[in-house]
C-alpha cells in the first residue's frame, strides 16, 4: 500500500514501533475496537480544542489520536486479524475523525475571515472523503486504488504539522498552508485514483 509522500521506511519503522505495545494491550485484553473509538473520540476533543485556540492540548491530543489510529491495526494483527465490524468500525471512524479535523478547521476560518483557510478545508473535507470511497468503491469492483500522494496517513502528518507550527512557532500562515496543501494533495490523489481505476476496469473489460 501507498503511504503518499510519507517515506515507506518511516511507515514500517512506526508500525514495527508499534508492534510490541499492541502485543502487551493485546495481552490485557484491550481490543482494536476499544482503540478505534478512543481515537476518534480523541481526535474530535482536539478539533475542538483548535478551534477554541487551545493549540498546545490541541496538539497533543491529536497527536495521541493519530498514534490510536495506527496502534488499532496493530492490536488487530497482534489478535491473529481484524474482524469484519473492526474494519467496518475503523473505516467510519477515520471518516468521523475527518469530518471534525477539516470542520474545524473551516470554523477557524469562518471565525477569522480567512477565506484560504475555509474554503482549503472545505476542499480537503471533500476530496478526502472522496479518496476513501474511491478506494471503497474500487475494491467492491475487484481493482486497486492506492496510488496518490495523500492516503490518509499523509494528510494526518501535515496537519499536525501545520498545528506544530502554529503552536509553537506562532505562525498561523503554517497552518493555513498545512490545511491548502491537504485540499491540493488530496484532490490530485482522488484524480490519479479515479485514473487509476478507470484504466484498471477498462482492461479487465477488454478481457
Amino acid at each position: 500500500m501507498s503511504n503518499g509522500i510519507v517515506p515507506a521506511e518511516v511507515a514500517r519503522a512506526a508500525r514495527g514501533g508499534l508492534a510490541p505495545v499492541a502485543k502487551r494491550l493485546h495481552a490485557v485484553g484491550i481490543t482494536a475496537s476499544a482503540i478505534t473509538v478512543a481515537g476518534v473520540a480523541l481526535t474530535i476533543v482536539g478539533a475542538a480544542l483548535l478551534v477554541v485556540g487551545q493549540l498546545g492540548a490541541a496538539l497533543a491530543v491529536l497527536a495521541i489520536g493519530a498514534l490510536a489510529d495506527t496502534l488499532d491495526g496493530a492490536i488487530a494483527r497482534a489478535a491473529g486479524g481484524g474482524t469484519r465490524f473492526g474494519a467496518f468500525l475503523d473505516s467510519t471512524a477515520d471518516r468521523m475523525a475527518d469530518a471534525a479535523i477539516f470542520s474545524a478547521a473551516a470554523a477557524l476560518g469562518a471565525s477569522q475571515g480567512d477565506p484560504i483557510l475555509f474554503w482549503s478545508a472545505m476542499v480537503a473535507l471533500s476530496a478526502s472523503f472522496l479518496v476513501s470511497y474511491v478506494r471503497a468503491k474500487a475494491e467492491s469492483l475487484g481493482a486497486a486504488a492506492t496510488v496518490g500522494p495523500a492516503p490518509r496517513e499523509a494528510r494526518l502528518v501535515i496537519v499536525l504539522a501545520g498545528i506544530a507550527g502554529w503552536a509553537i512557532l506562532a505562525l498561523p500562515p503554517l497552518f493555513v498552508t498545512a490545511v491548502a496543501a491537504v485540499a491540493l494533495l488530496s484532490t490530485l490523489t482522488l484524480i490519479q485514483r479515479v485514473v487509476a481505476v478507470a484504466a484498471a476496469l477498462q482492461t479487465k473489460s477488454d478481457r
